[in-house]
């Protein structure tokens, strides 16, 4: 939570109460925010509460809807949910049901918890196939997306119900402008402050607070976050469009066929969307005990407006809009031609550049880069046809699509365009449904290949993270954790690596077995945490007296091995006094001040013609460590 947030929290906390879950269902967010909590703890706590009971069974089996089973119990909710998405759910549930009124008159409760359901339930639907985010989470999302207005009509009924009477008439700058003007913070900022004083995601936090302004989001173009912005912002209007009367609706559902066409959602998948969020209206309404109401069909309005502006010759209502952007590059002799798609083209939210000629267009090509052509076929100095060919004999736009508009309609001549490196076509006089759909049809082939080639950048980044990570699992199942020293299973390959080596060239080898004295009194005496620290001092003592070429690994317990190539038994026992005086002479100093004095004992033993294999070469070492405690510790002894 930034400094912001806080400052947002206590200022309206301290005029009145948040709408924040209460009871069981407090506990239950509570509890699932703690590293020691079971799945157990929540069940027995979410089954005391019958209806938040059947409420978060009945939400688990709808949003889980492709699941093997059904969920039946709490427990099985619990299991398929995950903590983070049930304490989301929870509060989603338990903020409905405690705030289907208040005191501010003239905040339409039921309104905005219809808005807000449908907002769920259409960016679950929008996001499902594309796995920008787990369907439960950013369905809860969506439920929350406007308690910040929530929160504002319970704590100022009076002040923001003043600022509400102006909604009809205000912009959403407007109405920010009116609650940054009375409160010091506007509703989406709310929002956000209140969704990270429940612990959701910064990601969630973010997407709550831009999502009604996509077009002032500062959030990279293309990325997860946008899109996922942008598909809460498409959300948000097919709840609009739901809810809103006939003519209102119409007005709304043209904005709406706009934005999901510049995010590269057609038409017929935009209306399959609608009919399943029409189908799971009337059953999430029943389950969180709102009214249901008639959803209008979007095939049939979409069909209404066709009508209307087929009768006026309407052209798209030229806004910028947020989506998913081209860059655009018209090439056509004929200004008003230009005017015309250029208008067209803005209108759906995209770049775009103009160019009167072949020639001019070939110029552009280098500075604007356009994903997409529109270029006229007849055209003076240089037609449509001879630009297809030099752009395609430009390696560098390759990917660029390209649109021929023509009065041709003979096979001949549109063959002629296709070969010449024509994507595809558009015949006069230009319609703008017609446009829009072969728009559409473009700009789909355009992302798809913008996504193969982040798709290709990505596979190579996982591919050198993967490697990456192999070699770090690795090297972590070859080292003790606690001392950083390689492990046993480390120490056994180095030690047939090496003993292959001897039998090969006819070098020498030996080992070293060394054992902590009197541990089990450290442990015993002061504890487990003051054993590990000898351990670690001792193995960073023996590390730092090893000579270059030898290896020290702890072997399990208290217990080291040192691997000494191409080492005689004199110079090995040599090596093991060595280490053993080093850790004579080293102290641990304990938190009460009093000094810590250790002892290691060690066995040296060489490979030799008695000693066939490298587990007899160890057991001998692990013998001569038996002999040296036997001895009376802190000593080295080696087999003669």
């Amino acid at each position: 939570m930034n400094d912001t947030q806080i400052n947002i929290l206590e200022k309206i906390k301290r005029s009145g109460d948040l709408p924040t879950p209460k009871g069981i269902a407090l506990e239950v967010i509570n509890l699932t925010q703690r590293d020691d909590t079971s799945n157990f703890d929540i069940v027995r706590l979410i089954g005391a509460d019958p209806v938040l009971s059947i409420r978060v069974m009945k939400a688990a089996n709808v949003l889980v809807a492709n699941s093997t089973r059904p969920v039946t119990t709490i427990s099985d909710a619990v299991a398929v949910l995950g903590f983070r998405a049930l304490r989301q759910l929870v509060m989603g549930i338990a903020l409905i049901a405690d705030h289907q009124r208040g005191p501010c008159k003239q905040f339409n409760y039921p309104q905005f918890w219809a808005h807000s359901l449908l907002t769920g339930i259409a960016v679950r639907f929008l996001t499902e196939k594309t796995k920008l985010a787990a369907v439960e989470e950013i369905f809860t999302l969506g439920l929350l997306g406007g308690v910040g207005s929530l929160a504002m009509a319970s704590v100022y009924p009076a002040e923001y119900g003043a600022i509400i009477e102006h909604a009809n008439v205000d912009t959403l700058d407007q109405r920010y402008s009116r609650e940054r003007e009375k409160f010091g913070f506007e509703e989406a900022e709310l929002s956000a402050a209140i969704l990270a004083d429940m612990n959701f995601p910064p990601l969630f936090q973010r997407l709550i607070h831009d999502y009604p302004q996509p077009e002032s989001s500062n959030v990279a173009e293309g990325s997860r976050e946008w899109k996922l912005m942008n598909m809460m912002h498409l959300a948000s209007l097919m709840a609009d469009v739901f809810l809103a009367n006939e003519l209102a609706g119409l007005q709304a559902l043209e904005k709406l066929r706009l934005t999901s066409a510049s995010l590269g959602i057609e038409e017929v998948n935009l209306i399959e969307i609608s009919e399943k969020c029409a189908k799971e209206w009337p059953e999430w309404a029943a389950l969180l005990g709102l009214s249901s109401r008639h959803i209008r069909s979007f095939a049939a309005m979409f069909e209404q407006i066709d009508q209307q502006n087929e009768s006026s010759g309407a052209l798209p209502e030229a806004e910028v809009i947020t989506g998913y952007k081209m860059r655009v590059l018209v090439v056509d002799d004929d200004r008003p031609t230009r005017m015309l798609l250029e208008a067209m083209l803005k209108a759906a939210g995209h770049h775009v550049a103009v160019a009167a000629s072949g020639i001019e267009a070939l110029q552009k090509l280098k500075i604007e880069r356009p994903q997409l052509i529109l270029t006229d076929w007849v055209m003076p100095e240089m037609d449509g046809i001879e630009l297809c060919r030099e752009v395609r004999a430009r390696s560098e736009y390759k990917n660029a699509y390209v649109i021929v508009i023509t009065a041709h309609e003979e096979p001949g001549k549109l063959v002629e365009a296709f070969e010449a490196g024509a994507d595809d076509y558009i015949l006069k006089p230009i319609t703008p449904k017609m446009f829009l759909a072969r728009l559409r049809a473009g700009q789909r082939v355009v992302k798809l290949q913008e996504e193969l080639e982040a798709d290709r950048d990505q596979l190579a980044k996982y591919s050198t993270e993967l490697t990456s990570a192999n070699e770090r699992l690795q090297q972590q199942a070859l080292t003790d954790a606690l001392t950083a020293l390689p492990n046993r299973r480390f120490a056994m390959e180095r030690m047939a690596q090496e003993w292959a080596l001897t039998l090969r060239g006819g070098r020498t080898l030996s080992c070293l077995m060394v054992d902590i004295d009197y541990f089990k009194r450290i442990n015993d005496n002061y504890g487990h945490q003051v054993g590990d620290e000898a351990l670690r001092l001792i193995a960073d003592t023996l590390r730092a007296a090893a000579r270059t070429q030898d290896l020290v690994c702890r072997y399990g317990g208290e217990e080291f091995v040192v691997i000494c190539p191409d080492t005689k038994l004199p110079d090995a026992f040599k090596c093991a006094e060595r280490l053993r005086l080093s850790v004579e002479a080293k102290k641990l100093k304990l938190q009460d001040g009093t000094e810590l004095k250790m002892t290691i004992s060690i066995g040296v033993a060489e490979k030799s013609n008695e000693l066939v294999s490298v587990e007899k070469l160890l057991v001998q070492a692990d013998n001569n460590l038996y002999a040296a405690k036997a001895a009376g510790r802190n000593r080295s002894v080696m087999n003669s």
